[in-house]
C-alpha cells in the first residue's frame, strides 16, 4: 500500500475513533453516566452533612447543598422525629412518606456509618396526563418512568446520639437532551468527515508528494546519478534526505570509478608476469640451450609476485570483513623493522636501491607482530616503488612521552595535497600513470590502514611535491613485555 493510501486510511481511522467516541459518550452512555453522577452527588452532599453536624450553620449548608444539587435532605432523630429538613424538589419522596416507610428506611442504614443508596423507578407525577393522539400537531411523547434516588446512613450527633440522614434525588429521563444532542452530533459528525477530506486531500497533495517525488528519483541511484525532484526541499527532512541521496549518487559514482580503475591496474599488474611466464617459458621449450638458471629464476620471480598479489588480496579482504583474528603480543620493533629492511634490502640491493635504518635505541609495543610487520612491508615497498632517481628511502624511529613514531620517508615527486585525503581510500591511486610496484602489489595502502584501524593505532601522511613523501604510524611503548593475547 502506497504512503499515500495508508496517510488517509489512518485518517479515516482516526475520525472514525473519535466521532464513535462522541457518539457513545453524548449519546449510548448518557444515562449511565447521567445516573453514576447524581449517585456521587448525593453520596459527596452526605459526607459534607455528616462531617459539619456540629456546626451552628448546619441547615443553612443544608440548604445550600439541596439547591445546588437539586435534591432533598431529611435529618431524624433515633425515633424518627424531624430534626432539619431541606427541600427542594418536587414530589420528594422522603418529605411526603410515612412513618413506617421512613422507619423501614433509617433501619437499613448500616451501624458503620457507610453509605446505603437504592434507585427504583416511578411513575411521573402529573396532574393531567396529556395524551397526544388527541391532538394534530408532532407533540412529544410522554417521558417515560422516572427514577428517583434515595441514600440512608446512619450518623453520630454532637451529644453522642444517634440520628439518620435521608437525601432523595430524581433522576430525570433525558429522552429530550437526547433528541438534542443527536441533531447536535448529525451536524458535528457531517462536518468532521468533510473537514477529514479536504484534510487528507491536503496531505496527499502537499505533504505525501515530495516523498513520492523523492521515491522516484531514488531509482536513478542505481546508475549512480540522482537529480533531486522539484518539491524535494519543501521540509526541512525532505531537503536533508535529498542531500544525502546525492552526496551518496557522487559517491557510488566515485566507486565504480575507482572499481574500474582497481580492475584496470590488478589486470596490468597480473598481465606482466603472466606475459613473462609465458614468454621464457616458450623459449626453454623452443630454443635449445635457453634453460639456464637466470631464466628459471625469472619464472620463479614473477610466479612469486604473482602469490604475493593474490595473498594481499585475500588479506584486504579479510580485513574489510573483519575475519582476520590480531594476536596481541609485546614484541621488539625495532628489531622487526630491522629483519625487514635487511630482506628487502638483499632483494633490491642488486637494482640500485638503499634503505637507510639506524635506531639509537630498541624499543618494544604491544601488537600484532605479523601484521605490523606486513604494514611496515607494505610501506617500504611503496616507498621504493614511488622513490626519486636517488632510489633512496629512509625509516626513523623516534619515541617521545612514550610514544613510538616509526616513519617511512621517499625522495620521489610527492603527492598534490588535494589528493592526500584520497589516497587511504579503497580501489584509490594517484592520478599518475601506472607504476609497477618493486615489491607487493600496489594495494599496501588499503591494508595498512585496516591493520592500523584494528590496532588504534594513530598513522598519517606527509609529503611536499617535488621533495617526497613520509608515511608513519605511532603507537605506545611498552617498558616490560608480556605474554601474548589474542583478540578477535
Amino acid at each position: 500500500m502506497g504512503i499515500r493510501r495508508r496517510m488517509m486510511l489512518y485518517l479515516a481511522a482516526f475520525v472514525a475513533f473519535v466521532v464513535a467516541l462522541l457518539w457513545l459518550f453524548q449519546i449510548v452512555w448518557l444515562d449511565d453516566f447521567y445516573r453514576w453522577d447524581k449517585t456521587r452527588q448525593i453520596r459527596q452532599a452526605s459526607d459534607v452533612v455528616a462531617a459539619n453536624l456540629d456546626s451552628e450553620n448546619l441547615e443553612d449548608l443544608m440548604n445550600h447543598l439541596a439547591s445546588r444539587n437539586d435534591m432533598c435532605i431529611l435529618l431524624l432523630d433515633a425515633y424518627g422525629k424531624k430534626l432539619l429538613s431541606s427541600e427542594d424538589i418536587r414530589f420528594c419522596l422522603i418529605h411526603r412518606m410515612a412513618r413506617r416507610d421512613l422507619d423501614f428506611w433509617c433501619s437499613k442504614a448500616p451501624e458503620d456509618g457507610s453509605v446505603v443508596t437504592e434507585l427504583f423507578n416511578v411513575q411521573p407525577l402529573m396532574d393531567r396526563p396529556v395524551n397526544p393522539h388527541s391532538f394534530r400537531g408532532n407533540i412529544p411523547q410522554m417521558d417515560a418512568e422516572q427514577q428517583s434516588l434515595l441514600c440512608a446512613r446512619q450518623v453520630v450527633m454532637p451529644d453522642g446520639s444517634t440520628a439518620y440522614l435521608l437525601l432523595n434525588s430524581i433522576i430525570t429521563p433525558l429522552a429530550s437532551t437526547v433528541e438534542t444532542l443527536v441533531v447536535q452530533l448529525t451536524i458535528i459528525t457531517g462536518v468532521i468527515i468533510v473537514g477529514a477530506l479536504l484534510l487528507a486531500w491536503f496531505i496527499a497533495g502537499h505533504v505525501t508528494r515530495p516523498i513520492i517525488q523523492t521515491n522516484e528519483a531514488a531509482r536513478q541511484l542505481a546508475r549512480g546519478q540522482y537529480t533531486p525532484p522539484e518539491n524535494g526541499g519543501a521540509y526541512r527532512e525532505m531537503a536533508e534526505l535529498n542531500d544525502t541521496l546525492v552526496h551518496a549518487a557522487a559517491e557510488l559514482g566515485r566507486v565504480e570509478h575507482l572499481q574500474h580503475e582497481l580492475i584496470a591496474n590488478i589486470s596490468h599488474d597480473l598481465r606482466t608476469p603472466l606475459t613473462m611466464i609465458g614468454g621464457y617459458a616458450e623459449a626453454i621449450r623452443d630454443i635449445p640451450g635457453e634453460a639456464t638458471p637466470e631464466n628459471l629464476q625469472i619464472i620463479i620471480d614473477e610466479t612469486n609476485r604473482l602469490t604475493s598479489l593474490v595473498s594481499e588480496l585475500l588479506d584486504f579482504s579479510r580485513l574489510q570483513t573483519g575475519n582476520a583474528a590480531m594476536e596481541m603480543a609485546d614484541f621488539c620493533l625495532t628489531d622487526a623493522v630491522r629483519a625487514i629492511v635487511q630482506r628487502v634490502g638483499g632483494m633490491t640491493g642488486k637494482d640500485g636501491y638503499t634503505i637507510h635504518f639506524d635506531p639509537e635505541e630498541n624499543v618494544f609495543i604491544h601488537a600484532d607482530e605479523r601484521r605490523i610487520c606486513q604494514v611496515v612491508y607494505n610501506l617500504l615497498g611503496n616507498a621504493l616503488t614511488y622513490t626519486g632517481a636517488d632510489r633512496n628511502v629512509t625509516l626513523v624511529q623516534a619515541v617521545q612521552d612514550g610514544i613510538v613514531r616509526l616513519s617511512v620517508t621517499d625522495t620521489g615527486k610527492g603527492i598534490a595535497p588535494e589528493e592526500l585525503p584520497l589516497i587511504w581510500r579503497r580501489y584509490y591511486r594517484a592520478q599518475e600513470s601506472h607504476k609497477r610496484a618493486v615489491i607487493g602489489s600496489g594495494l599496501g595502502l588499503s591494508i595498512v590502514e585496516s591493520i592500523l584501524e584494528k590496532h588504534g593505532m594513530r598513522y598519517g601522511v606527509d609529503s611536499v611535491v617535488g621533495e617526497g613523501t613520509t608515511f608513519w604510524f605511532e603507537t605506545g611503548v611498552v617498558t616490560t613485555p608480556a605474554e601474548p593475547e589474542a583478540t578477535e
